[in-house]
């Protein structure tokens, strides 16, 4: 008994036709046929009725469409994980990511998961949030790590890290002079509203950063005077330090700058001064080993990130 005649049996069983299902499975409907015709005899039973221009499914067909299912299922989950054993040595993964992230967070997971799969190709996709969901929809990419809340509500995501969003603030600012040092090597928290009559340097519309940021003023009480705006955070950065305005940065803004080239960064008591992180993919799709192991090394690895944060005395 071969698999593919089982195959044959199912379609013409769905079909209710040997002429459509040779149709379909690109075969000749004599060679369908015949090669179901030598299963019925090897069986010793009829698997169908063929009367007037009909075909119907014999009680002895019924049984073997049960079993034939499942036989078939089984042999496309061994196809699967045979490829996934094959995907460890020889196959590829994509991934999407904001250019700042892929410096900061993907670099710290590449070299993980290559050391454990070398074989395993990987394709880095960068571009902003909004962009990568519609890439993992489309399937163009097979996950991405981006900050919530999703613009797709269908996809599914993992958490990985929250991250504090910081006031910058230029370091000869003369307000840091009202804002009170903090202990015990904390960060100093600074009052938002302080800032009302400030000039912002803030993200474009539709980035994540900016309804953050306009929604802390918001609670502070007032609406920004925005000068200038841009998609990248390095510049918002340099901006500030620059002395141009004031803004607001995510926490690896800090981790990553060069110390010369930092502005003061302020923790803030206000609700929704954090961001979630996390693991973004389409749970319609079948996923690789490659794939599934990619997730988990990226939560093994979001942890020792946060304790290397507090190591270095930065607030999450």
């Amino acid at each position: 008994m071969q698999l593919r005649v089982i195959q044959y049996v199912l379609k013409v069983a769905e079909t209710g036709s040997f002429s459509k299902a040779a149709e379909l499975l690109f075969v000749s409907q004599p060679a369908l046929s015949q090669s179901i015709k030598r299963l019925e005899n090897e069986l010793g039973v009829k698997l169908f009725r063929r009367e007037n221009n009909t075909v119907t499914v014999t009680s002895a067909g019924e049984l073997f469409l049960e079993d034939g299912k499942a036989i078939v299922e089984l042999s496309e989950r061994i196809k699967k994980r045979m490829y996934d054993a094959q995907d460890l040595k020889y196959g590829d993964i994509s991934i999407g990511v904001s250019p700042f992230y892929e410096k900061y967070y993907l670099s710290k997971i590449l070299p993980e998961f290559h050391r454990q799969y070398p074989g395993v190709q990987i394709k880095v996709v960068e571009n902003y949030t909004g962009v990568l969901e519609e890439l993992v929809v489309a399937r163009k990419i097979d996950l991405c790590i981006m900050s919530l809340p999703l613009s797709i509500p269908s996809l599914h995501f993992e958490p990985l890290f929250e991250e504090n969003i910081f006031l910058a603030v230029p370091p000869r600012h003369p307000l840091n002079s009202q804002i009170p040092s903090a202990y015990g090597g904390e960060r100093p928290v600074a009052d938002l509203s302080l800032f009302k009559n400030e000039k912002f340097i803030m993200y474009k519309q539709g980035r994540r950063m900016r309804a953050i940021g306009m929604d802390l003023c918001n609670q502070a009480g007032f609406v920004p005077d925005i000068i200038f705006e841009t998609h990248n955070c390095e510049t918002i950065n340099a901006l500030i330090a620059s002395g141009m305005g004031v803004g607001f940065v995510p926490m690896s803004t800090e981790i990553c700058c060069p110390p010369e080239q930092r502005a003061v960064y302020y923790s803030l008591s206000l609700k929704k001064a954090v961001r979630t992180f996390a693991v973004v993919y389409n749970n319609n799709v079948y996923h690789s080993t490659a794939v599934q192991e990619f997730i988990r090394i990226a939560h093994s690895l979001s942890g020792s990130i946060k304790n290397n944060r507090q190591n270095n005395n930065i607030c999450i």
